[in-house]
């Protein structure tokens, strides 16, 4: 899975990145079928005085085009949120139909 990350007015070190990168590694494992999966992630904002980082994701697949969009005081928790959002995306669109018809 290929990994675009824009952070305007964010400074993000090496191991933000890479944390980024590995959290979005449970997506990649979802769609291993697939041989061209890209996401892009874009945060903005700077955590302070409570504003937090909006955080969007958008994952693109086969001929699928998914988004999720957060707001989070911790980079990474918002990530993984978003994350879990696209995850859940996936699942609704999958043969077994929405997630909560499935559920028992």
């Amino acid at each position: 899975m290929e990994v675009r990350l824009s952070s305007p007015g964010t400074q993000l070190d090496e191991g933000d990145k890479d944390r980024i990168r590995k959290d979005l590694d449970k997506i990649a494992r979802r769609l291993n079928e697939f041989s061209e999966v890209t996401a892009n992630v874009r945060i903005n904002g700077n955590g302070e005085g409570g504003q937090g980082y909006d955080i969007v994701l958008e994952v693109a697949y086969g001929r699928k085009h998914l988004m999720a969009k957060t707001n989070h005081r911790d980079v990474g928790q918002g990530v993984r949120t978003a994350r879990e959002e696209i995850l859940r995306q996936i699942n609704d669109r999958s043969r077994g139909g929405h997630s909560s018809f499935t559920k028992s």
